[in-house]
C-alpha cells in the first residue's frame, strides 16, 4: 500500500472501530454494586404482560429479587392484579374491576392487548401470583385500595399462599404502613410516599425503604432527608437502561425497579464489572 493511503487508512480505522460505551463516571461502579434489590415493575411488563402469571416468572428468571404487583378487589371481594381502576387498557373491557365478579374478570383476554403471542393470557388472583412466585422470587405488592378489610384479606392471602419474609408490601400511607406493621411484620415495606412531605411521617410510622420519584430528585435536599432518617433509597428506572441508571446511582439507592428488570440488571452488572 503506498504510504499516503496507508496514512489515511491508519487515520479512518477509529472512526469504523465499533463504538464503545464511555467509561462510567467515578462511583458509578461502587454504586451499582451496592443495589441489593431488583424489582420488576408490574411484572416485566416491557416484555410481558403486565401483572400476569407470565410476567411475574419471567421476573424470577431474570434474576430479580421481587416482582412487583397491584392488588384490586372485584365485587365479590376477590384479590386480583391489575393497575388500573378500569378494565379497559389492558382486557378491552369497559368498567371498573369493583363492577365485575372474579369469574367475569377471569374470562377476560390480559394478553392479546399486549401482544397477540399472548391471546388467552388471564388475570391472575392474588393467590394464584403468590403461588407461582413461592421458591422463586419476592412479590411486592403495590397496595391500590385504602382500608382495613382490605389490608387483612391481603395479608391472610400472604400467609396462606405467600412467603411472609420474602413479602414487600408498598404502602400508599401511614394508616397503611402502621396497619400491616400489626397484620403482617415479617414483611418489608416500601413507602409509596404520595407527595415529597410524606418523607417524615412514614418514616415515623416505621417505613425503613423511602421511594422517591425521579422527577423529584431536582431537589437535592430530598435524598439527605432520607438518609438522616435511617432509610433506605428506592428508585425507578423505567426501562433499566445506562441512560437512566446513571444518574440514578449519584444517590446511592439500595433498591432500584425497572420494566424490563433484565436489562436493569444486565446495566447494573456491566456497570460494576467484575467482580473481584
Amino acid at each position: 500500500m503506498p504510504p499516503r493511503l496507508f496514512a489515511l487508512a491508519a487515520a479512518l480505522l477509529p472512526a469504523l472501530a465499533p463504538a464503545r460505551a464511555a467509561d462510567p463516571p467515578q462511583g458509578a461502579a461502587r454504586s451499582a454494586a451496592r443495589v441489593k434489590e431488583v424489582i420488576g415493575h408490574k411484572g416485566s411488563c416491557a416484555d410481558r404482560p403486565e401483572n400476569t402469571l407470565v410476567g411475574v416468572r419471567r421476573a424470577a428468571e431474570a434474576g430479580a429479587q421481587a416482582a412487583e404487583v397491584d392488588v384490586r378487589t372485584t365485587k365479590d371481594g376477590a384479590l386480583v392484579c391489575l393497575h388500573d381502576e378500569d378494565l379497559a387498557r389492558t382486557t378491552g373491557q369497559k368498567g371498573k374491576v369493583s363492577a365485575f365478579t372474579l369469574a367475569e374478570v377471569q374470562k377476560l383476554d390480559a394478553g392479546a392487548a399486549f401482544d397477540k403471542k399472548y391471546a388467552g393470557v388471564r388475570v391472575p388472583t392474588l393467590r394464584e401470583v403468590l403461588a407461582e412466585a413461592k421458591g422463586k422470587v419476592g412479590v411486592m405488592l403495590d397496595l391500590k385500595e385504602p382500608g382495613e378489610e382490605y389490608g387483612k384479606t391481603i395479608a391472610a392471602e400472604v400467609r396462606g399462599s405467600g412467603e411472609p419474609k420474602r413479602t414487600v408490601v408498598g404502602v400508599r400511607s401511614v394508616e397503611q404502613a402502621r396497619l400491616f406493621a400489626k397484620l403482617l411484620p415479617e414483611a418489608r415495606q416500601i413507602g409509596l410516599v404520595p407527595t415529597e412531605k410524606d418523607i417524615e411521617p412514614f418514616a415515623a410510622a416505621g417505613v425503613k425503604v423511602i421511594r422517591l420519584w425521579p422527577k423529584w430528585l431536582t431537589d437535592a435536599a430530598l435524598v439527605p432527608r432520607v438518609r438522616k432518617l435511617g432509610c433506605e433509597l428506592h428508585l425507578g428506572t423505567g426501562m433499566g437502561t445506562r441512560a437512566e441508571v446513571l444518574p440514578l446511582l449519584e444517590h446511592d439507592p439500595e433498591s432500584l425497579s425497572s420494566d424490563d428488570p433484565a436489562r436493569l440488571l444486565k446495566t447494573l452488572a456491566e456497570l460494576a464489572g467484575p467482580k473481584k
